[in-house]
């Protein structure tokens, strides 16, 4: 059995050690567009400030590949696929090649979102944040930067707003709607993100959308958002992503927002597998949904795998979940941002809400203090009622063993 891989990420590399689990000897053979081994694109940030080192980005020793009997062709990108003849195109190095396959898992990720704005794709000085060339390019171009533009106040944005701010460069993030963290948080929580970013130096421009950039004899010189134009000299694209499937048009794939697969991750075509941040499936709701987090790639590459090998497992839903720190505090979130009811609790430095339907949690969001978060996490995947508890669910006296049934008191035999 030729198993073909398409990607890198942690879908493909979870996917290849859960096949290897059980079987050690099938050909392998994966294709990657990148020419570095698996890395982790989560600290690249931190790579930029200088507080992750680059060495600490790998993730698996040199001999990963070696060891698990893959054939590589990096540098290489899927640019077609033949359902009928089980045969995948890829391109690399001015040539192109035809691999045949016996199952096929795709998992090439999503691509950086790029908004339709004058200048945006063909200025010097433009990087999205999602690779490793990206990341040193940006770091390259920081030695003629005094300011910049984050164009996006997601995750990605917000935490390269912030590793360019610790590098010196004055920072401006310009978000089109009304809001940092739009996919994360509510309004009230995402306004006390904004003050700390503001805080700590970096400006933020809300509802103001970018119109263009502009360019001068070295690259970016400037960027029109909303009514003001901000002089800069380095622009970071933080507009989201999107799964990568402008390759697959002509491969009878279904397809929504992403490659539809099923809680085993198969396709609509026989032996053709997909995982990670290009597919669109359940949710832990049973509604249909993307959400490219790297647990959920790390989770549908390893169902796909053990499928893939013959051995039947099947995914127990997308969660959203991320983490963020900025400037030294925590912020976290899952599930939904809205709820029936809404439990809150606030101190000075803590901000804590968990939303509730029909005495099931559905969603939760934190700053500062995050401890115990994972708790809520799980009592919503387990569909837990809290009614009995709601008015400590959110207090330090709260603990789960609340929610069990009490143990069953011994009957004592009387003589």
């Amino acid at each position: 059995m030729h198993v073909v891989v398409v990607g890198n990420g942690p879908a493909a590399i979870g996917a290849i050690e859960a096949l290897r689990e059980t079987d050690p000897l099938s050909p392998i053979t994966l294709i990657s567009r990148e020419s570095y081994p698996f890395y982790s694109p989560c600290p690249l940030a931190e790579y930029v400030e200088e507080s992750v080192a680059r060495r600490d980005l790998f993730l698996k020793a040199g001999d990963f590949y070696l060891r698990h009997k893959i054939t590589t062709l990096m540098e290489h990108s899927a640019v077609s696929l033949d359902a009928a003849s089980r045969v995948l195109r890829a391109k690399g190095g001015g040539c192109v090649v035809d691999i045949p396959y016996d199952r096929l898992l795709i998992a090439s990720g999503a691509r950086p979102v790029m908004p339709p704005v004058h200048g945006l794709g063909d200025t010097p000085g433009v990087f999205p944040l999602k690779t490793l060339d990206d990341a040193d390019g940006i770091i390259t171009r920081l030695g003629m930067t005094q300011s910049a533009v984050v164009i996006g106040s997601g995750f990605i944005g917000l935490e390269a707003a912030q590793a360019l701010s610790r590098r010196g460069v004055a920072v401006t993030v310009v978000e089109a709607l009304d809001q940092v963290l739009p996919m994360m948080l509510d309004a009230e929580f995402a306004a006390h993100v904004r003050d700390r970013l503001l805080r700590f130096g970096v400006d933020v421009l809300l509802s103001s959308p970018v119109r263009a950039v502009l360019g001068g004899a070295r690259g970016v010189r400037s960027v029109l958002a909303g009514e003001r134009e901000i002089d800069c000299q380095l622009v970071i694209t933080a507009a989201g992503v999107r799964p990568d499937v402008a390759w697959l048009g002509d491969s009878g794939l279904a397809m929504g927002r992403g490659i539809i697969v099923n809680d085993r991750m198969e396709t609509n075509l026989p032996d053709v597998y997909a995982a990670g941040d290009i597919i669109e499936t359940s949710n832990w709701m049973g509604a249909s949904d993307v959400v490219p987090t790297w647990p959920n790639a790390v989770a549908t590459g390893r169902t796909a795998g053990h499928n893939i090998a013959g051995h039947e497992r099947h995914f127990q839903g997308l969660v959203a979940v991320n983490v963020v720190r900025i400037f030294g505090q925590a912020v976290s979130s899952f599930g939904a941002r809205y709820g029936e009811r809404t439990l809150s609790v606030q101190t000075p430095e803590t901000f804590r809400r968990l939303f509730l339907d029909k005495g099931r949690i559905v969603g939760g969001q934190f700053i500062g203090n995050v401890d115990g978060s994972g708790i809520y996490l799980e009592l919503m995947r387990k569909g837990i009622d809290v009614s009995a508890v709601e008015d400590v669910l959110l207090s330090p006296r709260f603990t789960p063993a609340r929610l069990l049934p009490a143990p069953p008191v011994p009957r004592v035999a009387v003589a």
